[in-house]
């Protein structure tokens, strides 16, 4: 038996028992293909029916938890009743929810200072791009010619030093991230909304939490057992997630069938 049957044979049990679900998800390279271009990262619409079908079940919560800004993120996915987090968990939003990081508000200022400072230099590196979110920055290199990223470097490193910016600097994909320097990552993100959703019923309630990215590695550690994580993509080996599915068409599958099995339960 696959992972994927493995868990929907769970799901089943335990809707039948009466139990409820919280399913959240990372958005690209989970829910959408990863993209050279990021903006043309659309979901699928089949795939956003069965998202909707999921937040609109009884006893059943969708939580979308990304890099991408909030507003961005809500209108790529643009399920009325699903709990979003943007800036990899920096704000939160969604029926009875609202929240975002005073320390990362606090730092808004730099993150424009910095923004500006990027989008005045990035025509010195032809390719460079710069997104600019409300919490975060992303500077994106996909088009740069390799022997030019150290000017990305360069150019990265005039921008963030002036003193008294706080700050943490990571790469992903063909991007660098700028965010707040807090105690917060999508790991407590995804903790906090398990909790506040976990309060609104006495019920008991099953956590799956489905991400490709390593910073999703911080919320298969947080959740742990008895969370269903799952690993999207087999490129690296290592994982915390306890399960694992090839790919997005595999994570989009499973999406299907969850879809398929609460819209049964609510029509019963």
């Amino acid at each position: 038996m696959s992972d994927g049957d493995r868990i929907l044979a769970w799901v089943r049990e335990w809707l039948a028992e009466g139990g409820r679900v919280l399913l959240m998800s990372d958005y690209d390279g989970t829910l959408a293909p990863l993209v050279g271009e990021p903006s043309q990262a659309w979901l699928a619409p089949g795939v956003r029916d069965h998202l909707r079908a999921i937040a609109d079940a009884p006893g059943v919560r969708l939580t979308i938890i990304s890099g991408r800004d909030l507003v961005d993120l809500r209108a790529r996915v643009g399920v009325t009743d699903a709990i979003y987090a943007g800036c990899h968990g920096l704000e939160v939003d969604g029926p009875d929810m609202a929240w975002s990081h005073p320390e990362a508000e606090a730092q808004l200022d730099s993150l424009r200072m910095i923004s500006l400072a990027l989008n005045q230099r990035k025509c010195a590196v032809e390719g460079m791009r710069v997104e600019t979110k409300r919490l975060a920055l992303s500077v994106h290199y996909r088009d740069v010619a390799p022997e030019r990223m150290q000017a990305v470097e360069v150019e990265l490193a005039r921008a963030i030093q002036r003193k008294g910016h706080r700050l943490k600097i990571f790469h992903g994909s063909k991007v660098i991230e700028i965010l707040p320097q807090v105690g917060w990552n999508k790991g407590e993100c995804a903790l906090w909304i398990r909790e506040t959703v976990e309060r609104q019923s006495p019920r008991p309630l099953m956590t799956l939490y489905m991400g490709d990215d390593w910073m999703d590695e911080y919320a298969f550690e947080a959740l742990a057992e008895p969370a269903v994580t799952i690993k999207i993509g087999d490129r690296a080996p290592a994982s915390r997630a306890r399960y694992r599915l090839p790919d997005v068409d595999a994570a989009q599958h499973l999406v299907g069938e969850l879809a398929g099995l609460v819209g049964v339960r609510g029509a019963a």
